[in-house]
C-alpha cells in the first residue's frame, strides 16, 4: 500500500539555499510519483525556496535516506526502505543525488585497536541511569557532526527522548562509553544485536572527542561480537567520504548496501 509523502518546509539547508524536504512514504507507480514530486518543486519555487530533497521527514533525526543499490542480503534493523517506484520516479522527475551513504559489513573480532588510546577507559554501560548516559552522548554528537551537510542540532531533552526506546531495547554490553581518567566523557559508541539480521551486531552511532578513540571503541564492539558468538558487524548508514567510511575499510568493511538523499536545484 502506497501513502504520498508529506512536505516539510522546515528542513535543513542544502548548500546555503533554502530547502524543503519531501517526506518519506511512497508511490503507487513512476508517473504518479514524478507527479507529485514535480507539481511540489513548482509549488515550493513559488514560495521562494531555492532547493528541494528527499525522502526526509523534516530532517536527519526523522526518517530519511531510500535505497540505490543491494548485493540482496537482508536488512537490518532501522535500515532505510522505499517503494518500489520511489527512486525512478525522484529521477523521472529531475532530482539527483544531493547526499550518499552506505552499510558494510565486516568479520568480528578485534584489530587489536582497543588500547590505541592513551588514558582513556572504555566501558559497556551497566544499564543504569540511561537518561544521564544520553545526556553525556548529546553533547558529544552535536559538536561531533556538527559540520555534517544537513546536520541539525536539537535540544538535549529532544536527543534523550529520541533515543530512550533504543536504550530500552538494547543489550548494555553492546552500549559503550569512554572517559579520560578526570571521568569525563570523551566517547560513546552505540550499537546492538540485530533482530532482523540474525548474527549480526549493527554498529549505528560512534563518536569520540579525542582522537582515535572512535576506532577503539568500534575494536570493542567487533572483540565483544565474536565473544558472544555474533558472525559480523554491520557498519550502518555511513556517509561517503567521511571518517566513518574510511575506518570500515581498515576493519575490511565490504559495501553490501548503498542509499541517496535526492536533492534538486529550483
Amino acid at each position: 500500500m502506497s501513502s504520498l509523502p508529506a512536505i516539510h518546509r522546515e528542513a535543513p539547508a542544502w548548500d546555503g539555499m533554502r530547502t524543503a524536504a519531501i517526506g518519506t512514504g511512497s508511490f503507487p507507480d513512476e508517473e504518479t510519483g514524478a507527479r507529485f514530486l514535480g507539481e511540489a518543486c513548482d509549488r515550493l519555487r513559488s514560495e521562494g525556496f531555492g532547493a528541494v530533497v528527499g525522502p526526509m521527514d523534516g530532517g536527519t533525526w526523522g526518517k530519511y535516506r531510500l535505497p540505490v543499490w543491494s548485493d540482496g542480503s537482508p536488512g537490518f534493523a532501522m535500515e532505510p526502505d522505499a517503494g518500489v517506484y520511489d527512486h525512478a520516479a525522484y529521477l523521472a522527475a529531475g532530482f539527483q543525488i544531493a547526499e550518499r551513504h552506505v552499510s558494510a559489513t565486516a568479520a568480528t573480532g578485534s584489530r587489536g585497536w582497543g588500547d590505541i588510546v592513551e588514558d582513556v577507559a572504555i566501558e559497556s554501560w551497566s544499564g543504569r541511569d540511561g537518561d544521564e548516559l544520553l545526556r553525556a552522548a548529546h553533547e558529544l554528537v552535536m559538536v561531533g557532526f556538527s559540520r555534517t551537510p544537513f546536520f541539525t542540532p536539537i535540544p538535549e531533552a529532544a536527543f534523550v527522548a529520541a533515543y530512550r526506546p533504543l536504550l530500552a531495547r538494547a543489550d548494555p554490553r553492546f552500549i559503550l562509553r569512554a572517559r579520560d581518567r578526570r571521568g569525563r566523557a570523551v566517547g560513546l559508541t552505540l550499537s546492538f544485536p540485530d533482530p532482523l539480521r540474525r548474527g549480526a551486531v549493527v554498529l549505528k552511532t560512534y563518536v569520540g572527542s579525542v582522537p582515535g578513540v572512535g576506532r577503539a571503541m568500534a575494536d570493542r564492539v567487533h572483540e565483544l561480537a565474536a565473544l558472544h558468538g555474533y558472525a559480523e558487524v554491520v557498519h550502518a548508514l555511513m556517509r561517503e567520504g567521511v571518517v566513518s567510511e574510511a575506518q570500515s575499510r581498515k576493519f575490511g568493511g565490504r559495501v553490501f548496501r548503498r542509499y541517496a538523499l535526492m536533492g534538486r536545484r529550483l
